[in-house]
């Protein structure tokens, strides 16, 4: 159909992929940090679960695992 507009599925998902996949993700990250001395594994990946939007770029920090 020409003229069609609108989301359709695919895009849908690319949605999901791209915006809330991301911060699910750093909310899994900010569960795996070891909440002790030196708090840089926490901060990171909190601000990423308060601010969703930067979850875009937190989720790309290492954590704590060694």
């Amino acid at each position: 159909m020409k003229g069609k507009t609108g989301f359709t599925l695919m895009g849908s998902l690319m949605v999901v992929a791209i915006t809330i996949a991301p911060y699910i993700w750093n909310g899994v990250k900010l569960a795996s940090c070891d909440f002790e001395a030196d708090w840089r594994c926490e901060v990171i990946h909190s601000i990423g679960v308060v601010v969703p939007p930067a979850a875009l770029i937190t989720v790309w920090f290492a954590d704590d695992a060694e």
